[in-house]
């Protein structure tokens, strides 16, 4: 006869919740795990939404008349395409290069606002959660706003482009790539 393992009811109690537990961690992560659609395949060829494009390299938002560099920060558009390699800076420099980058220009040019970044983005797909026909070699990853947040003042704000959530517990101190925009003129 083999002898049988005793459990005290209360023990028998702590093994069913945490059973039980287990298991609706395991069906509700099941959510977390489905398929979304890339917006490369769901967004026809040519097709650019609401953004007027030209050929310098500019993206005019016709429902709210921001300007956008179809490129992030470091690259430049040439050919259709975005060369050169991106900036990771941090939260600080992000905003330096921008007026460096304006000083040069002789245009006023800036990070976007939250509101603004969000605005770009694609409810229906991800990776990137962007038109790439307007933005053609945008990062997936977090890039940064103008935002400051709520939170201590070692956080900003940045949208992920993997899916378009925003977070403004993002350290200021991490080098992330950014976008520039300017007001329409």
């Amino acid at each position: 006869m083999t002898p049988r393992l005793m459990w005290s009811p209360s023990r028998r109690a702590l093994f069913r919740v945490l059973s039980a537990c287990c298991l609706l961690l395991l069906l509700n992560s099941c959510a977390d795990y489905r398929s979304e659609e890339k917006c490369s395949d769901s967004i026809p060829r040519g097709d650019k939404g609401r953004f007027v494009v030209n050929n310098d390299g500019l993206a005019k938002d016709s429902e709210t008349g921001t300007v956008w560099y179809r490129c992030a920060a470091g690259q430049r558009y040439s050919n259709f395409r975005c060369k050169g390699d991106v900036l990771y800076l941090n939260w600080d420099d992000a905003l330096a290069y921008a007026v460096e980058f304006s000083d040069k220009s002789g245009v006023t040019w800036r990070l976007p606002t939250d509101d603004e970044m969000k605005s770009v983005t694609e409810d229906s797909c991800v990776s990137p959660a962007i038109n790439q026909n307007v933005f053609p070699a945008i990062d997936v990853a977090n890039h940064w706003t103008s935002s400051k947040g709520l939170h201590q003042d070692v956080f900003r704000c940045a949208v992920n482009t993997y899916n378009g959530r925003m977070s403004c517990r993002q350290a200021r101190v991490v080098g992330q790539p950014f976008m520039l925009v300017r007001d329409e003129q």
